[in-house]
Formats: C-alpha cells, structure tokens, sequence
C-alpha cells in the first residue's frame, strides 16, 4: 500500500499539460558505442564515459553539474549548460569538453536542472559555467564549484522529489528522434519548470534500470 501511494503522488505532482524536461545518464563505451544507464551500483572502467541525453516540451536552458557525493566536481568533468530547443533532442557534455569515467573518484551525483528561458538564476550559473571552463588550475575550479553549489541551493528546488522524479513516457509529442540504438527516453526522468521554479532531477536513481 505505501509503495502505490508513493506512486500515486509522484504522478500527481507531473503535469503533463505543464513544461517539463526529460534526462537521462548513461555510460557510453566509447570502443565500441555500446550505452547503458547510469545505476547507483555502476563502476568506472576502461573506455568508458558518461553523458547526458536531455529534451524539453518548451524552449529551456539546462545545467548539468557532474559532482561528487562529496560535494566536488568530478575530477577532469567541467559543467554544461546549453539552450533545449522544444521536442530537440541535446546530448552533454559538448566537445572538446569529456567526461571519461575510467576511474573511480567517488559516488557520483549529477545535478540537471531545467530553467525557463530568459531565468535571473539561470544567466548567473551560465555565466558561472562559463567562467568555470575558461579556468586555470585546479584551486580556481574548486572555488568556482563550491559557487555552484549555493546557487544551485539557492535555486529554489526540492532535493528530495530530484531524487524520487517518475519516469518519463518514452514518446513525447513533436521530439525528433536523432538516432536509432541506445533507447534513452525509456529510463528518463521527467520534472516540470515554470519562470517561478526550475525541475531538478539527481542522477543516479535508485531504481534506474
């Protein structure tokens, strides 16, 4: 009975008639291409990486930050934040930038957020993001990390329903499809954004599969 109650107000806290944006994080073999979702018990390895595979109902602005359970960015991973054109299909990070997880650093806990276009908590963490990939030298990234992470706190977001946000639909109406393979939408998450509050989702989820 508790787990169907969950459920249920998990359901009812989506609105689908609302904006809303979908990601999903996956471990890429680079070798050969293979994708896989990114799970709690997953591991770094040889030749693979993690991106970001994102889409919106409504144009938006995304960040990606690939921290640490501890609270510092993944060593060698810079944040991402990109424009979401509505029902287009966006992958981070963005070259030259890479996320190789070839080494275990720690748990990891990816921040995405979705903002409205146009958002005053939005320009202040593109320009930061921005500010953070033009930095040299590993104590100016750090400090620049610790930066995001009060804005990220001060954004107004619901740690708790990040972590718990249902899984998204595998079609949305209108999304161009940009390959065939790796099936993404089917793991997704989905959060709903307004002006007035951003959706956050924290990866990796419990129940990711």
């Amino acid at each position: 009975m508790l787990c169907l109650g969950t459920s249920a107000a998990l359901s009812q806290n989506f609105d689908k008639s609302k904006p809303s944006g979908r990601a999903c994080l996956a471990i890429v073999n680079v070798a050969n291409g293979d994708e896989e979702v990114l799970r709690p018990a997953s591991t770094a390895g040889k030749n693979e990486k993690i991106v970001a595979h994102l889409d919106a109902t409504s144009g938006c602005e995304v960040l990606v930050a690939p921290f640490l359970k501890s609270g510092e960015l993944v060593p060698g991973w810079l944040p991402q934040y990109v424009n979401l054109d509505p029902g287009r299909e966006s992958s981070v990070p963005k070259a030259p930038v890479s996320w190789s997880w070839e080494k275990d650093s720690g748990p990891l806990e990816i921040f995405v957020l979705f903002f409205a276009a146009g958002s005053k908590k939005g320009s202040e963490i593109r320009e930061l993001v921005q500010a953070t990939g033009k930095a040299r030298g590993a104590s100016i990234i750090k400090l620049q990390a610790g930066k995001l992470r009060e804005l990220i706190g001060s954004a107004n977001i619901d740690e708790g329903a990040a972590r718990r946000a249902p899984k998204a639909n595998s079609e949305v109406a209108g999304v161009l499809r940009m390959v065939v393979g790796f099936e993404w939408r089917d793991s997704a998450r989905a959060v709903n954004f307004s002006a007035e509050k951003p959706g956050a989702l924290i990866f990796p989820f419990a129940d990711a599969r």
